[in-house]
Parts: C-alpha cells; structure tokens; sequence
C-alpha cells in the first residue's frame, strides 16, 4: 500500500509540493508504479485488491474494465464524494457538487453542465476566452521580453501567475485579472485540504474566500463563467461551485505548462500542433486540444480517482461491504505500455480518431456521470492560450533538462523545473495583431 501511494502522498493531493514533485521525478516512481500494479495484477487477477487504509475497506482496482464500471455505476453504487474527498474539498467548497449528495447534487450538477457548456467543443463565449487568452499572453510574453539576464526565462512561478489571471477573467471577467487576494485564499485553503479532514477547517478564512467570491459573482461580466450560473444565496451554491472552477483551473495551469513542453517536442504530431496555432484563426483547435489532453494523459494531474461503494458489491469474484474506497491509479491505467500501445508517445491523434474514448482505463477528465464538467471547456481554453503563446514565440526550453522526445516519454515530469525562453522579435506586426 505504502508504495502504492507513496507518489501521490509525497506530491500532495490538492496542492502540489515542489520537494514531492522533484523526488518523484529523480527516483522514477511513477514508473516503478505502473511496474508494481501491473504485477499485482499478474499476480491477484483482476478482481479489485483488499486493501487496509487508515482502518477502513479500501480496493485498488486493476483491470480498466472495472474503471468502466465504477465511472458508469456514479452515483450509485458509487459515490463520487467518498469521506476522503469529503474531508479535502469541505475546506473550500462545502456545496460543491462534486460532494454534494441527492436532490443538491442533481441542481449543482446541472448547472455546471449548464454553465461549462458540457458536451460543445467551443464554449458560446469562446470570443471573450480567446480575448483574455490573447490578452494574458501578450502581457506575460512581452514583461520576459523586457526583463534582462534569467528573470527574462518563463519559470512555473510567473506561468502560474499569469494562468491564474486567465483564471479569473474568463470566470469572473476582465476585472477580476488582478484579484490575487481570492487566489491567495483558496491557496491557503488548499493547503489544509491536503490532509483532508485530519486538519480542522479554517471557518474564518472559509468564510472570507468565498464572500469574496460571492462579490465577484455579483459583478461578474455577461460573457463569463459565472454570469452563468444562479445568484449567491441560490440552492445551486454558485459561489461553492466557482471555488471548484478556480481549483481545477490551478490543475489545468499544470497540464498547460507541460503541453508548452511538449510542443517543444521534434516530430509530426508536434509539428502538426504548432502548425495549427500558427495558421488557424477561429476558435476550433483540435489539434491543441488534443495536446492538452495529452498531456494529462502522459502526467495525470488527478492522480487517483476514488469511488465509494454505497452498498455492498459483488465483483467476478469477490464481494465488498459499503463504503468501500475503490482506488483507480491515473498513471497505472494511462501509461501500461504492456496494455497499451501509445503509453509513452505524444499522440493527439488518439483523442480525434476514437482510439483514447474506446480504451475504459483512459480517464484524464474523468467520464460517466460524475465526469469533469469542464472536459470541454478546459481544453477550449487552454489550445487558445497556447495558440496565443506560440503566436509570440514560439518558446524554447531553456532548463538543464533533456529534451521531450515524441516517443519514449518519461514517466515523471516535473512541472516546477520547466523553463522556457523567447527570442526577441516584435510582438505585433502591422496590423497590430500577434506576430507568427
């Protein structure tokens, strides 16, 4: 068990630790994981494995089929809002709907589904995203260009910075770009979150998190997020359900830095993405994209996925009580090249011609009726911002790390030692629009 978690343990469940990260990458254990399950399975079939956890009944799962099942059987059987995911969210969104169970979690659900616009591959207000992307690449891009000596490199720090400002204009509006206080708080929140309800809530700054939130969804602009969704003091809690946008944007900011890598990338897949935010000037960017979703497949964001049995089930060959905790390895089911046959290449062809929605074990976003809700909207945005940040470069890698080749990919990237340089040219052309 303890080697089993001990990379997530060490990386940290909400908020990602930099010492966690770096000692997961230099010891490999993200390989050695996939390594260890598929063993265990060789070894104990395909049934879930018992585990004992904290003193609880807990499963590992480890045949992807049964991913199908447990994903599919949400919410029941299998509540998406077992007690660990319970404990760490009530630290900042006690009415999410991730958590949130019965007739609530219906209304939240649906009117995040609403709101994110689940199901359309360019959100109806892709133009106001595609302005603040555009926006918020021109601004970072051109403080690199005007800082001297190392400050002129793209670290995690200033992405983050900036990914977050994206963040909150396209959930609140251009006002909210330099609300860094909100951020702040959820930060802090998160923090707590990590050891999920082994830490006691923090009430005071709970409560002054999402009163600010509550201010920005009052104000928030009509081509937003937020404008979406009820008003504060609605059963839809939208100020609960903003508080999750804004932490899953913090996990999509990590996805996005990693897909600025492998755009660095040599080879067609590669090339054919760059290509595509070089020339393409709609709002449809498949093939950046289909580069974001690699890159959590290749380094999941959620490293586990937990469901909780609300009844006793019965498996092929064994039988679990309530309240079992069944435990899905991201990294186990994404990057078994022994399963599958792409585990360690950059292939965004997989996500247009069917091959990663066939495949049950394939979960960056989740799916089924708890899926992530933003599975659309996450990736609209993100292949606009990086068309924008091509657009101004295209960057470089600029840290001691090797170079991403578009096979044999490593099991581990660690997002905090990324680094990336842009040559110094004119960021507009004639017209005033980004230079290519």
């Amino acid at each position: 068990m303890t080697s089993v978690l001990a990379p997530t343990v060490a990386r940290g469940v909400i908020v990602r630790r930099p010492v966690g990260e770096a000692l997961v990458s230099a010891l490999d254990l993200d390989r050695g994981l996939v390594s260890t399950l598929r063993s265990l399975r060789e070894r104990y079939g395909d049934d879930p494995l018992p585990l004992d956890h904290l003193g609880r009944s807990a499963a590992l799962v480890l045949n992807p089929e049964d991913v199908r099942t447990l994903l599919r059987g949400t919410p029941d059987p299998f509540s998406p809002g077992g007690a660990e995911k319970r404990g760490a969210l009530s630290h900042f969104q006690p009415h999410g709907a991730l958590i949130s169970r019965g007739g609530p979690r219906a209304l939240r659900r649906e009117a995040n589904e609403e709101a994110l616009a689940l199901g359309r591959a360019v959100h109806p207000d892709a133009d106001a995203i595609a302005g603040h992307a555009e926006e918020e690449a021109r601004t970072l891009v051109a403080a690199l260009r005007g800082a001297r000596g190392a400050g002129s490199e793209l670290d995690w720090s200033r992405f983050s910075q900036s990914f977050d400002a994206l963040a909150r204009r396209v959930v609140f509006g251009a006002f909210a770009a330099e609300d860094r206080r909100t951020t702040g708080l959820l930060k802090t929140l998160r923090s707590r979150a990590n050891w999920s309800y082994l830490a006691p809530v923090s009430e005071r700054t709970r409560r002054t998190f999402l009163d600010r939130v509550r201010e920005n969804v009052d104000r928030a602009a009509t081509d937003s997020l937020a404008a979406r969704l009820g008003r504060p003091g609605s059963e839809e809690h939208p100020e609960d359900q903003v508080a999750h946008w804004l932490f899953a944007f913090d996990a999509a900011a990590v996805a996005t830095y990693r897909a600025l890598a492998l755009l660095t990338c040599a080879g067609p897949a590669a090339d054919a993405a760059r290509d595509e935010g070089l020339t393409e000037t709609g709002n449809d960017l498949p093939l950046l994209r289909a580069t974001l979703r690699e890159s959590v497949r290749l380094w999941p964001t959620t490293l586990v996925v937990i469901r909780e049995s609300t009844r006793e089930t019965t498996w092929r060959e064994g039988t679990f009580p309530e309240g079992t905790a069944f435990l899905m390895m991201s990294s186990y089911f994404h990057r078994d090249s022994a399963r599958t046959p792409y585990a360690d290449t950059f292939d965004p062809e997989i996500w247009r011609d069917g091959r990663a929605e066939r495949d049950p074990g394939i979960l960056p976003f989740g799916y089924g009726p708890a899926g992530c809700p933003g599975r659309d909207l996450v990736p609209l945005t993100v292949s606009l911002f990086l068309r924008s940040l091509i657009r101004n470069g295209p960057p470089r890698r600029a840290d001691d790390g090797p170079p991403l080749r578009y096979r044999g990919l490593p099991a581990s990237l660690d997002h905090f030692a990324l680094r990336f340089s842009y040559p110094d040219v004119s960021m507009k052309n004639e017209t005033g629009g980004i230079a290519p």
